[in-house]
């Protein structure tokens, strides 16, 4: 390991998806996208849905499509807890289709302003998913 590395876990709300070293780590949160190297400052930020990659030692690079959570950083560890991450390959591009149907009705309804907010959510994880299938399947 000729680069500096820090310690990545990538827990779903279904699974551990990482947990080993990385250089790089790059998410979107309610701030913008972040990119985190070892030895970044320590920080607690919200996580927001769409792509997260992860450059492992060997640098080979691991793209995902996560779900809303939150990420901590500190004394080399970086911990990401997200609602979903997925592959490319686990998304069911029909079922996300489905639901982003079913989000866009929603939002056309009468609504409260949680079940409204519960809407946009559903419909941002819905696009976010179509968009990373299409964008590694053409």
């Amino acid at each position: 390991m000729s680069e500096a590395v820090f310690s990545l876990r990538v827990i779903a709300s279904n699974k551990v998806f990482y947990d080993a070293h990385a250089t790089y780590l790059k998410i979107n949160t309610l701030d913008g996208s972040f990119g985190f190297m070892a030895h970044h400052a320590p920080v607690v930020v919200a996580v927001e849905t769409g792509p997260m990659a992860i450059v492992k030692p060997d640098g080979t690079r691991i793209e995902v499509v996560v779900s809303g959570g939150i990420l901590s950083c500190a004394n080399n560890r970086i911990t990401v807890l997200v609602d979903t991450c997925e592959t490319a390959d686990e998304i069911d591009v029909r079922r996300a289709e489905e639901a982003k149907e079913r989000a866009e009705e929603q939002l056309r309804q009468k609504q409260s302003i949680g079940e409204y907010k519960m809407s946009q959510s559903s419909l941002a994880r819905a696009l976010s998913r179509l968009e990373f299938s299409k964008k590694h399947y053409i």
